[in-house]
């Protein structure tokens, strides 16, 4: 009886064991599938993460931009040697747009500024000279006559003509920092001679019927700068003598001879004869009247009508015979206003 009853028992212990590991180990089967897929949920989500990142961090680098960086710290006024910077590709959306991308921009030229190693070199912080002129100053023009397809950053040279055909260079090979061809403004930097010939010629402009014009170069890189042949008047000449600022006064020695000699030849002309050889007059007429017709597209509307009397492709029209306004109102039924306009713009007023 006794042996019956611990066969029982030990048979009951067996079974509650077998089911406590059956029940142990549902319970761990089911909390290792729960986490486990968790785990790949997560690891998914990362996944997708990751591919995000590497699609956006390939997209910058195939937009990526070549850059000189520099090796080691320069100072303001130093050159830049071929050792002093190597080539770095840096991404086009957290580099600036002024980046100088090849070599022999930045080789050669100066520091505007001091500049720390690993700086990124753009084309404001470097300039061709090393220092600046101390008489260097911005240039804003409005009275010279310019080209119709000029540019912010063309090179030109700036002329002036006189009535009996005498051509001289003012200024020469300037860059143009910015134009504003609908308002006839240039903007440039010239230094204090330079300032003092721009004024001498306008008011050769005003007195002798000059005209001042630019030319634009075709390859400036290629073509060297121009030998200045104008010489203004004797006023202009004693003060550019005076000026300290002024250091080359070699070359001014002959020009009062030039000048009187200029100024006989422009008084034996006519007063008939003394017309302008481009446009009209600075106040009030060539530049004016471009301004007064939406700017340089009046110069497009003149190009269809006869250039015979043009310089630099602006028309001559004042001496063109007024427009008969009466036939004009009794054939096209144009009023005395509008003929009165068309009169008083080919008067050059």
């Amino acid at each position: 009886m006794a042996i019956r009853k611990r066969k029982k028992i030990l048979r009951y212990t067996i079974l509650s064991g077998c089911l406590v590991a059956v029940a142990t180990s549902g319970v761990w089967f089911a909390t290792y599938r729960h986490y486990n897929a968790k785990l790949i949920d997560e690891r998914a989500v990362y996944e997708e993460q990751l591919n995000d990142k590497d699609e956006v961090l390939q997209r910058y680098m195939d937009q990526s931009q070549t850059a000189y960086v520099l090796i080691s710290p320069k100072l303001a006024g130093e050159v830049i040697t071929a050792e002093d910077v190597m080539e770095e590709k840096l991404p086009k959306f957290s580099s600036p747009d002024n980046l100088i991308s090849e070599s022999k921009a930045i080789v050669g030229k100066y520091l505007k500024i001091d500049a720390l190693s690993g700086t990124a070199v753009t084309t404001e912080m470097v300039r061709d000279e090393a220092r600046l002129e101390p008489s260097e100053r911005k240039e804003e023009t409005e009275y010279i006559k310019l080209p119709l397809r000029l540019t912010k950053k063309d090179v030109v040279d700036i002329r002036i003509v006189f009535p009996n055909g005498e051509d001289y260079i003012v200024v020469g090979k300037k860059t143009l920092k910015d134009v504003d061809l609908a308002n006839q403004y240039t903007f440039f930097n010239d230094n204090e001679e330079e300032a003092q010939l721009l004024q001498a010629a306008l008011v050769d402009a005003y007195i002798n019927n000059a005209e001042l014009y630019m030319k634009q170069y075709v390859e400036p890189e290629l073509q060297p700068e121009p030998v200045v042949n104008y010489v203004p008047n004797l006023d202009v000449l004693g003060v550019i003598k005076d000026n300290p600022f002024i250091i080359d006064q070699a070359k001014w020695s002959l020009a009062a001879n030039l000048r009187k000699e200029l100024e006989k030849r422009l008084e034996v002309m006519e007063d008939e004869d003394r017309i302008r050889v481009g446009a009209q007059a600075p106040s009030g007429s060539g530049v004016i009247q471009r301004k007064a017709v939406q700017g340089a597209a009046a110069a497009e509307e003149a190009a269809k009508v006869d250039d015979s009397q043009s310089v630099n492709g602006v028309i001559d029209r004042t001496n063109q015979a007024p427009i008969d306004s009466s036939a004009d109102q009794s054939s096209t039924g144009v009023t005395n206003k509008e003929a009165a306009t068309d009169d008083s713009l080919l008067e050059g007023e």
